[in-house]
């Protein structure tokens, strides 16, 4: 697995987000800027909508900036791929509402 981590101080949960990936999964961590103790963990596999998923999930832990950067390395550096829409159109259509 390919790893970075982002030192953000204190604009991000810990401090630190750490990026790990290969070509199945991303898994995206917080941890405490000095000791590295992971504060908070998710791992995603590249299924439909995993972009906004971790696009959440980033947004939670640091800033809209940082999230932003980190991000645009997670869609330079593996296989997700940017989605300008969320995927909850079809699942609206797959209600029926009376």
């Amino acid at each position: 697995m390919k790893r970075k981590t982002f030192k953000i101080g204190e604009y991000a949960v810990g401090g630190k987000i750490h990026i790990a990936y290969d070509s199945k999964q991303v898994i995206v961590r917080a941890l405490e800027f000095k000791s590295n103790v992971v504060v908070s963990e998710r791992v995603f596999s590249n299924t439909n909508e995993v972009y906004w998923l971790i696009s959440d999930y980033l947004n939670e832990l640091t800033s809209s900036y940082w999230s932003g950067v980190i991000l645009e390395y997670i869609v330079t550096n593996t296989n997700v791929t940017y989605e300008m829409f969320r995927g909850t159109f079809n699942s609206l259509n797959q209600l029926k509402i009376r």
